[in-house]
């Protein structure tokens, strides 16, 4: 966990991508730490994307993810994952990962 200069604490978080059955796509979010795990779906994945490109990430960053979520919108639906993203909680709501989605364990 690190400090932004203004923008709130940076945590590091574990992205789960896969395709449901429906054709939805599911996104499982881990922090690190272990203290945030959140799952979100979206019925069209390229809303998805749309708000990926626009909460403030680098563009590598969102490169990786649009790669991830093509992979898992394949035929063959394969989970992806991308580890190891630096984000603040401001994002994590703006892409709608937030802890209103937590799941209960």
């Amino acid at each position: 966990m690190e400090f932004s200069g203004g923008h709130g604490i940076l945590m590091t978080y574990n992205l789960t991508f896969t395709k449901t059955y429906e054709g939805l796509l599911r996104v499982a979010v881990n922090s690190r730490n272990g203290c945030h795990e959140t799952v979100a779906i979206y019925e069209d994945d390229r809303e998805f994307l749309r708000l990926v490109r626009h909460c403030g990430i680098s563009s590598d960053v969102v490169l990786s993810l649009e790669r991830a979520v093509v992979v898992a919108f394949s035929p063959i639906r394969t989970p992806t994952y991308c580890d190891d993203l630096i984000l603040t909680a401001q994002q994590l709501q703006f892409l709608r990962l937030g802890m209103a989605n937590k799941l209960s364990a």
